[in-house]
């Protein structure tokens, strides 16, 4: 699988196609997480892991993390090192670098998606690094469901009408919501959804408190 991920990082289609061919396997569930820097996305997404390998025990779970691309550096690829729960035998975890690409993503994200929906996994996460206001990483041909992970400091309420996720997104997540504001943030958000006439999900978490009740509201949707 790593050496599989490795030719569509480099972008070396002759060795991607075969890779895709000899697995028949179809992914159930691809979501993908998004978001401001700092928002807790990672944290968020490691306890949704925890609660995926309690009530499947032999499920199988992929995560596409996405990390920036420090200028003559290389990139950081550290989410790996914060998620504990992720560090399980059943938990198939590869990062990519954006390579300085806008929105998120990297060049190669297609590509490896295209491999990992055909691995066997019961679900795929993609998360990206942390987005600006105009930012829509995710189309439906990417993933099944999108997720907006913001903090309550987002600013004021004008700034809201900004964030370009805010219309697409399936799932906004306030995170954190044990900060002071939290609870005046989650209502500005509500009415800005209110607007798209979408039916999107709004869901309030503290996603480093464990056992939370937000969390597990967050786990059941995305899995449903």
């Amino acid at each position: 699988m790593a050496r599989a991920l490795t030719d569509a990082e480099s972008g070396d289609e002759r060795r991607i196609a075969p890779r895709i061919r000899n697995r028949n396997s179809q992914v159930r569930h691809t979501v993908g997480f998004t978001g401001p820097g700092g928002a807790g996305k990672t944290t968020l997404i490691d306890e949704l892991v925890l609660r995926f390998l309690r009530d499947n025990p032999e499920g199988r779970i992929a995560i596409l993390s996405h990390d920036p691309s420090l200028a003559g550096a290389g990139a950081l690829l550290g989410d790996r090192a914060t998620m504990i729960y992720s560090q399980d035998d059943r938990v198939f975890m590869r990062s990519l670098a954006t390579r300085s690409q806008a929105g998120g993503l990297s060049p190669a994200t297609a590509r490896c998606l295209q491999i990992l929906k055909h691995a066997g996994f019961d679900l795929v996460i993609v998360e990206t690094v942390g987005v600006g206001q105009e930012a829509m990483p995710f189309s439906r041909s990417l993933v099944d469901k999108s997720v907006l992970v913001m903090g309550p400091d987002y600013g004021s309420r004008l700034q809201l009408q900004k964030i370009a996720m805010l219309d697409v997104a399936d799932i906004v997540v306030v995170n954190k919501f044990d900060l002071p504001g939290a609870k005046t943030a989650a209502a500005e958000i509500e009415q800005r959804l209110a607007r798209n006439q979408r039916g999107q999900l709004l869901i309030s978490t503290v996603a480093k408190r464990h056992g939370n009740a937000g969390v597990d509201q967050l786990f059941h949707k995305v899995m449903s």
